[in-house]
């Protein structure tokens, strides 16, 4: 067999996987090959001329090829390791990469810090960003930030609606509704975050302590908690205020801003919206309302607002209830409005003393779960009826949820017996 030259040996090598190496390198090996034919390999003798020389080279050369082979091999795996993230290693049992959670196998150290709930921090979150004004994810404060502001950066609203007084703007992707007074002067921020929905009233008590009043509206159950001598936050729960706490699931909450959804060029004071309220009730009418007893049938209401959001009847009467306007209309078999109760949020400022001061006794005093109904006979035919939220206490803690407008007489059904 021909013994082969440099150039071929090294042409050769270009087959062999690769490997970092340089020329000098490579020519080293060669010169190995080449003292290996010449002194480790047994000399040739005349019977076998070549034979021996190169079975050498073969040798060598494999020898080269294994060692070549061996080197590219660590190369690679030395390589590969410094490459890997730090974070990730080999998936064998007992090692923490193995699963998402602590390894079961013995001497795992690493023992992760415990994570608190989210829902448990968002309490504290809530009522820090209320302090200022604020609800979460939300930039913008009431008293204030002027809506013209938030159009600017959020663009148009998707609807509009008018009610308490206030124009109220909502951004449904956003789950965020703003309520302005004239001035724009936003005064109540409103959120249906949907973290929202793992809240309950049990943990906003634990967090908060117990609200300031309690009322009910449409279903659902109204805890308002003063944060500051301007700022209230009212969480809003699905249920009944008869439901246990855990029961009732927070569906959203309220920073509102009671001072600024007051008209002080048509109301000075509360005195001035009880004596509204009062003038009103002679005329069949209602706080945050142009619609009068006796006179109007629910049919011609019904064409002018729209459908309502909640529909009850009791003892005949069908109560339709408006959640976003505050306002309850209720009619008898012959649609005649017979009641219309109004929950605007200006009357909720406004304390049983309050009344009792401007109003005078009431003719009646009855309590019903959990509230305190004081009823004026305003005229022969109409009575107003106030409802505070809770029973017993200091006048000046006891606060309006509620008044009513009513028609007795519009109650009786006249086809029976």
């Amino acid at each position: 067999m021909p013994s082969k030259t440099d150039d071929q040996l090294l042409n050769d090598m270009k087959g062999l996987p690769d490997m970092k190496m340089n020329q000098d390198k490579k020519q080293e090996i060669i010169s190995t090959i080449r003292s290996t034919d010449t002194h480790s390999l047994p000399k040739r003798t005349a019977a076998s001329p070549g034979r021996f020389s190169a079975l050498g080279k073969g040798l060598a050369v494999c020898s080269v090829l294994a060692a070549t082979i061996w080197m590219g091999a660590t190369l690679i795996s030395n390589n590969q390791q410094s490459t890997m993230p730090e974070s990730i290693t080999s998936n064998t049992p007992g090692s923490t990469s193995a699963s998402p959670g602590p390894a079961a196998g013995k001497g795992n150290a690493v023992t992760p810090a415990p994570v608190q709930p989210q829902s448990e921090q968002l309490l504290p979150l809530i009522r820090k960003d209320a302090e200022k004004g604020k609800v979460i994810e939300v930039p913008y404060s009431v008293e204030q930030t002027v809506f013209d502001q938030v159009e600017k950066d959020w663009g148009k609203p998707d609807h509009t609606d008018q009610a308490n007084g206030l124009t109220y703007s909502t951004y449904a992707k956003r789950g965020v509704v703003f309520g302005y007074n004239k001035g724009m002067q936003v005064v109540d921020i409103r959120t249906n975050d949907p973290r929202l929905a793992k809240l309950n009233a049990d943990m906003v008590e634990k967090a908060m302590g117990k609200p300031g009043r309690i009322s009910e509206f449409a279903g659902k159950t109204i805890y308002t908690y003063d944060v500051t001598d301007k700022y209230q936050i009212k969480f809003i729960f699905q249920g009944k205020k008869t439901a246990s706490a855990k029961d009732l699931v927070l569906v959203r909450y309220n920073v509102y801003y009671p001072q600024g959804n007051k008209n002080l060029m048509l109301y000075g004071s509360n005195a001035d919206i009880l004596q509204s309220i009062r003038d009103l009730a002679k005329n069949g009418q209602t706080f945050g309302s142009e619609y009068r007893v006796e006179k109007d049938l629910f049919d011609d209401i019904e064409k002018q607002i729209g459908k309502p959001d909640i529909v009850a009847t009791f003892n005949g009467i069908t109560y339709n209830t408006y959640m976003d306007k505050g306002l309850v209309f209720a009619f008898n078999k012959g649609m005649q409005v017979v009641d219309i109760r109004s929950y605007d949020t200006r009357l909720q400022a406004i304390s049983q003393a309050e009344v009792l001061q401007t109003l005078g006794k009431p003719n009646s005093v009855t309590t019903a779960a959990g509230e305190t109904i004081y009823t004026y006979k305003v005229t022969p035919d109409y009575e107003l009826k106030i409802i505070f939220s809770g029973t017993g206490g200091k006048p000046e803690k006891l606060y309006i949820d509620h008044v009513n407008i009513y028609y007795p007489r519009g109650t009786i059904n006249n086809m029976a017996g």
